[in-house]
């Protein structure tokens, strides 16, 4: 034991932090020291970060600087070249790029000037190459011509024949979203791919999309084009922005929309945990884009509109594989989600406005109550085609309990209502009337069109729930 105590006494002393923990903790304290003497915010990537606590043994924040020629370039080269090729961190005053950074050092020295010295000369060739792509490809400007010889995927032609074909869906959703500016759409969609020729996209992949909005800004393209650029691959992860205006949407949508069509007809289907073409997470982009602006996104619509363009596309599947991510985006019980699909709606944001609207009623104690009810208005219309239209003959309704319910139902039916929340409620309003209705009328009555009359009425109830969910699929 005396052994081991030496050892991590003489480990310490000669300049290695043994614990991971222990050497962050020494990297954040300096970082900011640094912040409260130069009187700046270092962007602490997480990241970068942990990369850095695991490559260094006796680690010392330092700050260096660049030349100030080079904040022309856009901010996020300059920060993503000094993180992917120095792991250095980026240094902001009032909200603006500095042009210094960051540099954790892995030396025990007394004099830290030459290693700033040092990783200050090393990084200039770094921006300098920067510089020099930025400049070649203002000059070269946007052209999508280039991607005519850049395949997409095999079967699926060319990125320029992609992008041909995100022309068509973003035509054919401009239609209706009732988006005026088509011929800036057609624009948009056709430039949306050409900073894949740029050498700044060659040399860092990342910033595809970004680099095509700084380029389209500098060649004097309407705002609407340069920023769907910028945001056409949004959502990128769990936590990401999403297209800002409906118009970056419809860019955004139209890439996602051919990738999931385009890539299943051609077989390329996610299997397991392998989804080489992050085909879950534009799924679940699509759901969240059409929430965050309120879109109606009909995918069934959407399949039968421009199946023309992908040719042994089989529809089933991929609704089939659509909706089973539906039940990863939305955190709900998941018979909710089955009993809103099964009242036949394919309209993504309308989807989630009744799940909005029916889970806060699933969730809420009084809940149980009215599954009894509800299991007995399944039981009297199993044998009923709920599917047709039910007609009532009031001169066979004899009993007051039936005739309060279907008084209290046409109430429902034609009354107006502005959301599925208000509708929801007057519907489940009707438990009195229903309960009231089973302890006192007999449904098989001898009489066969007074047996059948009843079984229509909670019927067509029934249809009133369906509309907005299949209450009988809910489980809690």
């Amino acid at each position: 034991y005396s052994f081991a105590g030496d050892y991590f006494c003489k480990l310490d002393k000669n300049g290695v932090i043994l614990y991971p923990d222990e050497r962050r903790e020494k990297i954040l304290s300096q970082m900011k020291d640094i912040e409260q003497r130069h009187n700046v915010k270092i962007d602490i990537d997480k990241e970068l970060l942990e990369e850095v606590v695991a490559i260094t043994e006796y680690p010392t924040a330092l700050i260096g600087q660049f030349d100030i020629e080079f904040l022309e370039l856009p901010e996020e080269v300059i920060v993503t070249s000094m993180k992917e090729h120095q792991r250095y961190f980026a240094v902001y005053k009032d909200g603006n790029l500095t042009n210094n950074f960051i540099v954790v050092s892995n030396s025990k020295t007394e004099d830290f000037g030459y290693i700033i010295s040092g990783n200050e000369k090393v990084l200039r060739p770094r921006l300098a190459d920067a510089m020099f792509f930025y400049k070649n490809d203002i000059k070269k400007g946007l052209s999508n011509e280039g991607l005519k010889k850049l395949v997409f995927v095999e079967g699926l032609g060319s990125m320029y024949e992609k992008c041909e074909r995100e022309a068509k869906i973003a035509s054919y959703l401009a239609d209706i979203f009732k988006v005026e500016e088509k011929e800036l759409l057609q624009k948009a969609v056709m430039l949306s791919k050409a900073d894949l020729m740029s050498e700044m996209v060659y040399e860092f992949t990342e910033l595809q999309g970004l680099m095509g909005y700084y380029y389209a800004k500098i060649a004097g393209e309407n705002e609407l084009v340069s920023t769907s650029l910028k945001e056409q691959y949004l959502p990128d992860g769990e936590d990401s922005e999403l297209p800002s205006n409906v118009f970056s949407s419809i860019v955004a949508l139209s890439n996602k929309l051919d990738n999931l069509m385009g890539l299943f007809s051609v077989g390329k289907i996610p299997t397991g945990s392998k989804d080489p073409f992050a085909l879950r997470r534009a799924s679940a982009g699509i759901v969240k884009i059409a929430m965050e602006h309120k879109l109606s996104i009909d995918l069934s619509k959407i399949i039968d509109g421009l199946s023309i363009n992908y040719k042994n596309l089989d529809k089933k599947v991929l609704i089939e594989f659509f909706n089973e991510r539906l039940f990863k985006i939305f955190e709900v019980n998941p018979t909710v989600l089955k009993a809103v699909l099964a009242s036949g709606e394919t309209d993504i944001y309308k989807i989630s406005q009744k799940i909005c609207a029916l889970n806060p009623i699933v969730q809420s104690d009084n809940f149980k109550d009215y599954v009894a009810t509800f299991k007995r208005v399944a039981n009297i219309i199993k044998d009923v085609d709920t599917s047709v239209k039910l007609t009532i003959d009031e001169d066979l309704l004899e009993n007051s309990e039936e005739k309060e319910l279907y008084t209290k139902y046409n109430e429902v039916k034609f009354k107006s209502f502005i959301t599925y929340d208000e509708e929801l409620e007057a519907l489940f309003a009707l438990k009195p009337q229903l309960d009231s209705f089973f302890d006192n009328v007999f449904v098989n009555h001898e009489n066969e069109k007074i047996k059948t009359n009843r079984k229509n009425l909670i019927g067509l109830v029934y249809q009133g729930f369906r509309k907005i969910a299949d209450i009988k699929e809910i489980t809690i």
